[in-house]
């Protein structure tokens, strides 16, 4: 089976049963999923080999940007543009639809940022929000690999976006390492994995009037490796990416079952024609799961 049952509400997710499917392979280390509507397809990194990669179904994989500049989380603003977390230039970037890059952050408190990771649009308002540890890439005797950047102000922040690209606004910096994010349905609820070996859960916090996240607490506790990045369903639901798989919990908190996939999962996002399909991306290949509930992606 290509999943595991935990609690009988695990059936609103799968229904009588549902199947993995690998739909592309051959990457080096993939992230960063986000389904673009209007053109039917999937746009996702390939950390190592410097590149943003599209999938669709009718025209398979190619390569749709070949200088991310180590590109990690995407997401799309409420006008459908590109957002991007680069890894090399430490800062969250928007591509216009001209091709112009326009920087959203860069710094903080006169220094760089540590590492852009993760982002997310809030869609009541559009406002962006994206985390901030110091995780990075560098080449070593010939090779790529993950290792912690400098961190330059001292510690590691969720942010959003201002006006001022040095100067975003600091959301939290509750969590050890923050990397996923994503808000619930009703968008007053911020959750935050940390993915550091010290913690590897999930935190929810309660946003206030202001854009801060207030009253951290432990929503989940990853029972294999780190949590990663993560989205909701319609009905609250968390799916967090994990060591072998996409672990899925209730609102409360309670796991209901687990997407098997046979690569650690680095990131979700729903997509397809109902938003029904869920998409993993997991080290060398991308999968997909048909699910019978509904993404809240938005746009």
């Amino acid at each position: 089976m290509d999943y595991e049952r935990i609690d009988p509400d695990f059936d609103a997710v799968i229904g009588s049963g549902v199947q993995r499917r690998q739909i592309a392979s051959g990457m080096l280390f993939t992230e960063g999923p986000v389904w673009v509507e209007k053109d039917s397809c999937l746009l996702f990194t390939d950390i190592p080999n410097n590149a943003i990669m599209r999938w669709s179904a009718s025209d398979g994989l190619s390569v749709y940007d070949r200088n991310a500049h180590f590109a990690i989380g995407l997401y799309l603003d409420l006008h459908s543009r590109l957002i991007a977390c680069e890894h090399t230039t430490r800062r969250l970037t928007r591509r216009e639809p001209d091709g112009a890059i326009t920087v959203l952050a860069s710094g903080f408190r006169g220094h760089i940022l540590n590492s852009t990771n993760d982002v997310c649009v809030r869609a009541s308002d559009g406002a962006i929000f994206f985390t901030d540890p110091p995780f990075g890439v560098r080449s070593e005797d010939g090779t790529l690999h993950g290792y912690q950047q400098a961190m330059e102000y001292g510690f590691c922040g969720v942010f959003k976006v201002t006006d001022d690209p040095t100067a975003p606004h600091l959301v939290t910096d509750a969590i050890y390492r923050p990397n996923g994010l994503c808000f619930s349905p009703d968008e007053k609820t911020l959750y935050v994995s940390d993915s550091s070996d010290r913690y590897h859960q999930v935190y929810a916090l309660d946003m206030t009037a202001q854009d801060t996240a207030v009253n951290p607490r432990v929503f989940a506790i990853m029972p294999k490796g780190v949590p990663d990045g993560m989205r909701v369903d319609s009905d609250g639901r968390l799916y967090v990416a994990g060591l072998d798989g996409v672990y899925v919990f209730s609102p409360a908190g309670t796991l209901l079952g687990k997407l098997l996939v046979p690569e650690m999962v680095t990131n979700v996002c729903f997509g397809g024609a109902e938003r029904k399909t869920l998409f993993a991306t997991a080290c060398t290949s991308l999968y997909a799961f048909d699910l019978q509930t509904v993404g809240l992606q938005k746009p």
